[in-house]
């Protein structure tokens, strides 16, 4: 089935801004679910709507768009008028700084990496170097510190030292280690033993870190879903740290 119609390319982009409700919309996005042409085209101009904006051109092709809106509505019979003339001219244009746009765009596209991505945002954890002196560092927090990760995940796995911040330090050895199963496993062990704790110890380093193992791993949905999370309050230990530009390459490795 071939949907690639005029009205539908602007139905698509109404849809896109949110202009659609109720059964029109319920209508389309079974449309999209049983025709990969048309899921296609509005994978396109998902990707256009999100490269204008990322570079900015949103504003210069605004006013372009309104009179294209405005253009659409006169009798095809018209004359071309001197503004019509300006329009075409200014879509040329504005058609020419895609093209740019869309070349850098999809050079950034097809070169990125789940592991430039996770390099980029990746920084080792360091544990506190002030401690109570009535608390004796345990061998997990020993071994962490010395970088004898293999010791911390040795000492985890034995059940020789428990609890949450063994898992978590267990974790974090495991991503030094590149054993991003592992980690994942650790990092979810953490955040299961601070459900319902009064005190979450290690909450947002565990969701931070478990969201980059989770790009590691391919598993873009979670790690997007825990970004969000991270994103969306401004308490979180790593709210400054998930940036728009981390969450949009996240993505950008989603739609690939």
């Amino acid at each position: 089935m071939n949907n690639s119609t005029p009205d539908m390319n602007e139905l698509l982009v109404q849809y896109l801004d949110g202009e659609i409700q109720g059964e029109e919309k319920n209508n389309l996005e079974q449309q999209l679910a049983a025709d990969a042409a048309l899921q296609q085209q509005y994978d396109s101009l998902l990707l256009t709507r999100e490269s204008i904006r990322y570079y900015g051109l949103q504003q210069k092709v605004a006013s372009i768009h309104q009179e294209m809106m405005n253009e659409m509505q006169i009798a095809p019979v018209k004359p071309i008028s001197n503004s019509r003339r300006t329009l075409r001219y200014a879509l040329s244009v504005a058609a020419s700084l895609l093209l740019l746009v869309g070349g850098y765009i999809a050079y950034q596209f097809f070169t990125l990496s789940p592991d430039k991505v996770f390099s980029a945002n990746y920084q080792p954890y360091e544990l506190s170097s002030t401690r109570d002196i009535n608390t004796t560092e345990t061998a997990t927090e020993k071994a962490y510190r010395a970088g004898n990760y293999k010791e911390v995940i040795r000492i985890y796995s034995a059940k020789e030292e428990t609890g949450v911040k063994a898992a978590f330090l267990s974790g974090v050895s495991a991503m030094q280690s590149k054993d991003f199963t592992s980690a994942i496993n650790n990092f979810t062990a953490v955040l299961d033993m601070n459900k319902g704790a009064a005190v979450k110890t290690l909450n947002d380093d565990a969701e931070y870190y478990l969201a980059l193992s989770y790009i590691h791993t391919r598993d873009y949905d979670y790690a997007l879903e825990l970004m969000d999370k991270i994103k969306q309050d401004p308490a979180h230990t790593y709210h400054s740290k998930v940036t728009k530009k981390m969450i949009r390459q996240v993505k950008m490795l989603k739609w690939r």
